[in-house]
């Protein structure tokens, strides 16, 4: 980028992938290229609880935004922000719908038992399995959730590749995931008695009668924690411009979509379905009318 010392970027220099520059001027600029996840560096240093995990985006996400916002004296806000998910099959790396955990599946750990709330949702739950025993858990449902599954095509994707399993028996699902066969038992006792309102669930899951666990056939599958995207970015203003740290603007940049600060929070409990869509969708259309309009005055 070519900026003077007030920020105002003039013109980009291009290069092409086979290896010829082009220079280009403009009147103003957007950035739209998304966010960090696919740069070890950035997560590193800004996700660290994220920083061995899978990443479950797209591998040109480098960040490209953040160095060049820093560069210009941009503000960025709420870095550790970020949607996780809890349910990717390893290692097939195949996305395992939430929809089944809603529904009544439930996830254990290597040692058979219960870890976490399950419900509370599928972003957090991304850290609370990779504390795990070798960073995995266990899908458990049943054949109505194997059912419910089979509609989303990543389930069938995940099916296809051999990632679902069934167990005949409550012998077989222990030795499936490798743990004692009473610790199995007791966990699924647990989960009737939590449905039949017998005893409370430690961490606070209500658990339905009309949705718990028909088994045997139990199906199972092993899955881990992954970053999907970031959420944390270039502070912008109602209109996308970008901000300075002293709350001044930069004068013709624009930022949207993963570029800019999301609206969930500062880390990974903030997610919800959609917060990535919103900023894209509603700061790309700002960007690009407001970039319009400084264009077309120029």
């Amino acid at each position: 980028m070519f900026a003077t010392e007030d920020g105002t970027i003039h013109g980009l220099s291009i290069k092409r992938p086979d290896g010829m520059v082009e220079r280009v001027g403009c009147d103003a600029v957007i950035f739209a290229c998304n966010g960090f996840g696919g740069n070890c560096v950035m997560v590193d240093e800004f996700i660290p609880e994220m920083s061995d995990s899978l990443y479950f985006g797209h591998a040109g996400n480098k960040g490209d935004s953040v160095s060049w916002a820093k560069q210009l004296g941009a503000s960025l806000a709420q870095m550790g922000s970020y949607q996780g998910h809890g349910s990717v099959a390893t290692p097939h790396g195949v996305l395992i719908t939430w929809a089944i955990i809603m529904e009544g599946g439930i996830q254990l750990n290597s040692d058979g038992v219960r870890f976490s709330n399950e419900t509370e949702g599928y972003s957090e739950q991304a850290l609370n399995v990779l504390r795990q025993p070798e960073g995995i858990a266990w899908n458990v449902f049943d054949e109505r959730l194997h059912n419910l599954g089979l509609d989303f095509e990543d389930y069938r994707r995940a099916e296809e590749a051999g990632a679902i399993r069934i167990a005949d028996s409550v012998a077989s699902l222990a030795d499936i995931i490798g743990a004692p066969v009473d610790t199995i038992k007791k966990s699924l006792e647990e989960i009737d008695n939590f449905s039949k309102g017998n005893l409370s669930c430690p961490f606070g899951r209500i658990f339905e009668d009309n949705k718990k666990l028909q088994g045997p056939p139990f199906y199972l599958v092993k899955v881990t924690g992954a970053l999907f995207h970031t959420q944390g970015g270039i502070l912008v203003d109602n209109q996308a411009r970008v901000m300075r740290s002293d709350g001044s603007k930069l004068p013709n940049v624009f930022a949207s979509g993963g570029a800019a600060v999301g609206v969930s929070g500062t880390g990974v409990d903030g997610y919800l379905s959609g917060n990535g869509l919103l900023t894209a969708v509603t700061l790309g259309y700002l960007a690009g009318c407001f970039a319009g309009e400084q264009a077309k005055e120029s």
